[in-house]
């Protein structure tokens, strides 16, 4: 019952987020004019801003991958990895170089995993020839014997016994030790996340533009590139009332409808927002300068 009514008012702040966004009024004037002694010629454009955050995983498979089964009980993956995915996305207007959201898309990047050369070299223990196979009984060997001297250090059965800061650090060294050998086994992975900024200048003959496509092993790519699923910008005009233009006015605005803008990964929907977009607004005469 809690977490219905955390989830309602989620959407209810969401609601109440849109309607003042669909009730605010953008304009700006039009055509030539003076201002403060200068002559200005002005219209009235949208661009869109879409930033995407793209998550990558590169996975390397455990030189010992195939013994996982018959030494550690679990099988483990013998194909390496390379993947992306789209873990998130915003829409935004552009306006005199400044964005509605905010400018910057966090950026997170996981710590480096160890690498294949680097295990080999730790698992390495003599400069006698082995077959993989005996490698890998040797590995698992230390894992398990890492797993019981732990658990004697834990449990103080360990000699005199080990304690306070001794004791964390030595635990902390053979987690470390632990973990990679494991990687022996089950492999590494490395995930990143970095950031891509689309630049859509909005045109009033088309509500549905491809601006992208994510592909699974390379990332974003072209709209044009039929490798990656597409990433497209749908934009549904509100019906908005606007003032009434003066009979004999010569002064011009264009209002900007608040229409909703979809970002969306084929069929699913990774952004919405209410955005004042030019395009699919109304010009409005005065005879002054509207306030």
């Amino acid at each position: 019952m809690r977490r219905f009514f955390q989830i309602f008012f989620v959407v209810m702040a969401l609601s109440m987020a849109l309607d003042v966004s669909a009730q605010q009024v953008v304009k700006k004037r039009i055509g030539v004019y003076q201002q403060n002694g200068n002559v200005e010629i002005a219209e009235a454009t949208t661009t869109l801003v879409v930033d995407l955050v793209v998550e990558r995983e590169q996975f390397v498979a455990g030189p010992y991958a195939r013994y996982a089964q018959k030494y550690l009980g679990n099988r483990a993956s013998l194909v390496n990895r390379d993947e992306y995915r789209l873990v998130g996305a915003d829409v935004a207007v552009l306006r005199d170089d400044a964005y509605y959201a905010d400018d910057e898309v966090a950026i997170a990047v996981a710590e480096p995993q160890p690498t294949t050369q680097s295990l080999l070299s730790f698992d390495k223990m003599s400069a006698s020839e082995k077959s993989v196979e005996a490698m890998a009984k040797d590995a698992a060997d230390k894992i398990f014997a890492l797993r019981r001297s732990r658990y004697e250090l834990v449990t103080g059965d360990f000699g005199d016994g080990v304690y306070g800061a001794g004791l964390e650090s030595a635990l902390r060294e053979m987690d470390k030790m632990e973990r990679e050998l494991l990687a022996m086994f089950y492999g590494t992975s490395l995930v990143t996340r970095s950031a891509e900024r689309i630049i859509y200048p909005v045109n009033a003959s088309q509500t549905t533009s491809i601006v992208a496509r994510l592909s699974a092993t390379s990332g974003i790519v072209e709209k044009d590139d039929l490798s990656g699923e597409i990433i497209m910008v749908v934009i549904t005009p509100s019906q908005m009332e606007y003032p009434a233009s003066a009979e004999k006015g010569k002064v011009a605005y264009r209002y900007a409808n608040n229409a909703e803008v979809v970002v969306a990964l084929g069929q699913q929907v990774v952004a919405r927002r209410i955005l004042p977009l030019y395009e699919f607004g109304q010009t409005v005469m005065f005879l002054q300068p509207s306030r």
